[in-house]
């Protein structure tokens, strides 16, 4: 059952009017994704809803501890969706020839490769730690899809290019790890401290417009 009218129109009035601009000012702040239209709406979608949503619940001041918890994880979790869609769009739309782009790739491993039943015996009867069998291999490389890619590397190969500096790099990775340790298990082992989120939400927030400035100087270079 909704609300009556103009209970809703108050507390939408009150979230967007808090705002730094409507819908169309959070989309045009992702100019730097304008080459793929529909990926610039919807990661300033995300963007408006993440700012909106806060406003919302700080409007509300809702104290309870499940409240407070609910909104710093759903900003943990938003703001670092927002990071990956456009690190993910500046290095494989925008920078897919780099070498260090192609090295993301691929990954180095060992191939099983078939040997005689002689020297197959040999090894099997090496003696190895845990039980592990000692199996003959070759160097080998995986060719990986770029959505398996982890988050981690596109950060560091993003610094290694220069879109972001390297401590910014360092700061998206943590989002990242912040957003993915979001689990009810994990939170119950910590117990009820989890003023570490606050942090990460309120950080991955302010480090959005340097993140913006780092892009769009990476990009204006390419020109």
């Amino acid at each position: 059952m909704p609300l009556p009218l103009e209970i809703r129109d108050t507390l939408d009035a009150y979230a967007r009017d808090d705002l730094d601009g409507d819908l169309e000012d959070h989309l045009g702040f992702f100019d730097f994704l304008a080459d793929d239209g529909e990926l610039q709406r919807r990661v300033g979608e995300e963007y408006f809803t993440a700012r909106y949503l806060y406003k919302f619940f700080e409007g509300m001041r809702i104290e309870d501890e499940w409240a407070r918890r609910a909104q710093v994880q759903l900003q943990v979790q938003q703001y670092a969706s927002i990071y990956e869609a456009c690190v993910h769009h500046l290095l494989f739309a925008r920078a897919a020839d780099r070498p260090e782009v192609q090295g993301l790739l691929s990954i180095k491993t060992l191939k099983p490769w078939s040997v005689s039943g002689d020297l197959r015996d040999r090894l099997g009867a090496i003696s190895a730690p845990d039980g592990r069998r000692v199996v003959a291999a070759i160097d080998s490389t995986i060719k990986l899809d770029e959505t398996k890619v982890r988050f981690d590397s596109k950060a560091r190969a993003a610094a290694a290019i220069g879109i972001v500096d390297e401590a910014l790099a360092l700061e998206l990775v943590e989002f990242y790890t912040a957003r993915n340790m979001i689990h009810i298990h994990a939170e119950l082992k910590r117990g009820a401290d989890w003023s570490w989120e606050i942090d990460f939400a309120k950080k991955a927030y302010w480090r959005l417009h340097k993140f913006g400035q780092q892009a769009r100087a990476w990009l204006g270079a390419l020109d």
